[in-house]
């Protein structure tokens, strides 16, 4: 048997041969022979981290296996694997063996595989939340437009002058924590705040979590604050919470002075981080029971501002939410305005239409932009927006940028052209610019420049400053997490993928402010709403 399980799992793409080659360090660094069953146990709870997980499931260990197909000695009894870690417990240790030294670098418990030190956080984040009854936690929840930043300045509002506390925003992206500060401050205004708050809300760091905990990768420790110093605030408030990663959140946590508070802001249904862990989809799933203990400490909005709960776009997203395929399908064709779907394969003389559409478009943000009317055109950039699932192959965001520039002509052959939308992929703090930050590069009095920021106050960069851009003639809809705009284009590949889930699609289809466009086969379309994100993790049971 040696080496044939490896090997026929790396041939079936369950594993890859850098997760072959750890597991087999790690089983040399044993004192006694690691079995090769356990070293593939080892190798999936690596693979599984690697694709979000926060471990690996023993209970759904044949979810791994290939769709249709079989691999050679691959046990698909349960006992099996149990027994293979079970037989090597100098490598995969209880929760007890934490405290030992050396500590096992696997933990097994419920039938679930941890690292080590993701074991660990999910126990600290459960302890964190658990303290006093979750009395220093608020949890607010809902889709776009249900209030959640509007429910923030109410309770904002409600606390007395004298109670004011030291204020901190943030978010896991730049652009988010600017987007909260720049929404409450206008709501507080409008509803005549104290001066007392708004003082407190203006000398609020409004950042990203990494900033906020002062993470610097050259120094030890890598972060200012953390349990050996705890961050200066009494309240904390953190938005955009389903893109917090396990990692990031128990960073927070474990900074958290013990008297201060955190108020947890997001929509579960979104997508989760792209790093291990499913955090605030996991704490919902307990704070929305009635019967739970967090229940007190949350509030969940499903009055959908925005749209109306009765608006093809809103029932659209409530559909994709349930797992109702047949309802998605029902809506998409039931003629609203609001609302197109165009079949790719089937229907191509619409999706020609649907490409003139946008490439029309860039031609009038191009306009704009070379005649300098930086307001025109930085409003244009938020009036449509074609949001792909992935970024390579037909109608990915490379194939619509591709198209969108040759449309363009001339204009588009430099590096550098008038009316080139352009997102920030990395923070500059000396620009005050953030990862995710979108603007336009337009002419002034000849001499091209990049604007960025609100239409009516934009702020000018030189290009020579600009180091991390992407085109955005279409971007990822893993990218648009945050933002809105009046029409969104929502494409999906013509076929099936492990990256099309439910989550995708509902977190594109809620980008829209006024008009919905679908770019996906029926097929597709079914196969990701009946795909929920099942990112195997224990920290809703621990809670």
């Amino acid at each position: 048997m040696t080496e044939s399980l490896l090997s026929h799992s790396v041939s079936a793409d369950i594993i890859e041969v850098i997760d072959v080659e750890t597991a087999q360090q790690i089983a040399a660094m044993a004192t006694s022979e690691v079995s090769e069953l356990a070293q593939v146990v080892i190798a999936l709870t690596l693979r599984a981290y690697r694709d979000g997980h926060a471990c690996l499931s023993i209970d759904n260990i044949t979810s791994w296996l290939p769709h249709n197909a079989e691999v050679p000695l691959w046990p698909r009894e349960e006992q099996s694997w149990v027994a293979a870690i079970s037989e090597n417990s100098e490598v995969f240790g209880s929760a007890a063996g934490l405290e030992s030294n050396p500590r096992p670098p696997f933990i097994f418990e419920n039938n679930r595989v941890y690292i080590s030190r993701v074991y660990q956080e999910e126990e600290n984040i459960a302890s964190y939340l658990k303290r006093n009854n979750g009395e220093h936690v608020s949890i607010i929840l809902g889709g776009p437009g249900t209030g959640k930043t509007f429910t923030v300045a109410e309770r904002l509002r409600a606390i007395p002058d004298s109670d004011i506390r030291s204020l901190a925003l943030c978010a896991p992206t730049g652009k988010a924590s600017r987007h909260l500060r720049a929404v409450l401050d206008k709501q507080l205004r409008e509803k005549g705040a104290s001066n007392a708050l708004l003082t407190a809300l203006q000398n609020a760091p409004s950042t990203t979590v990494h900033r906020l905990l002062g993470f610097s990768p050259h120094t030890f420790p890598k972060f200012t604050y953390g349990s050996h110093e705890p961050l200066p605030y009494e309240l904390v408030i953190i938005d955009e919470v389903s893109m917090m990663s396990l990692s990031m959140m128990n960073k927070l946590m474990e900074a958290m002075a013990p008297s201060a508070e955190l108020w947890l802001v997001g929509d579960p249904n979104q997508l989760a981080s792209v790093e291990a862990g499913s955090v605030l989809a996991d704490i919902a799933t307990v704070a929305t029971d009635k019967n739970s203990w967090l229940w007190p400490r949350s509030k969940e909005l499903t009055d959908n501002h925005r749209f109306g709960n009765d608006s093809p776009i809103a029932q659209l997203s409530a559909a994709v939410n349930k797992g109702k395929a047949g309802d998605v399908i029902n809506i998409l064709t039931s003629g609203d305005a609001v609302i197109e779907w165009i079949d790719p394969v089937a229907q191509p003389t619409e999706l020609k239409n649907l490409i003139n559409t946008v490439t029309d478009h860039a031609k009038k943000v191009r306009d704009a932009a070379q005649e300098g009317d930086v307001a025109h055109a930085l409003r244009l950039t938020g009036a449509l927006q074609v949001l792909s699932a992935q970024r390579e192959g037909t109608l990915g965001i490379y194939d619509w940028n591709a198209m969108v520039e040759s449309s363009l002509g001339q204009d588009a052959t430099k590096r550098w052209y008038a009316g080139r939308p352009i997102m920030i992929t990395r923070n500059d703090a000396s620009l005050n610019l953030a990862n995710g930050d979108v603007g336009v590069v337009c002419n002034e009095n000849g001499t091209l420049v990049a604007q960025f920021g609100d239409a009516e106050a934009p702020v000018a960069v030189s290009l020579a400053r600009l180091a991390d851009v992407d085109t955005v003639h279409a971007l990822t809809i893993h990218k648009s997490q945050g933002s809105e705009y009046d029409h969104v284009i929502v494409v999906l590949p013509e076929s099936g993928s492990r990256i099309i889930t439910r989550e995708l699609l509902y977190t594109g289809i809620t980008r829209p402010k006024t008009q919905l466009t679908v770019v996906a086969t029926e097929k597709v379309l079914r196969e990701a709403v009946s795909t929920p994100v099942r990112r195997a993790t224990g920290l809703s049971d621990r809670l």
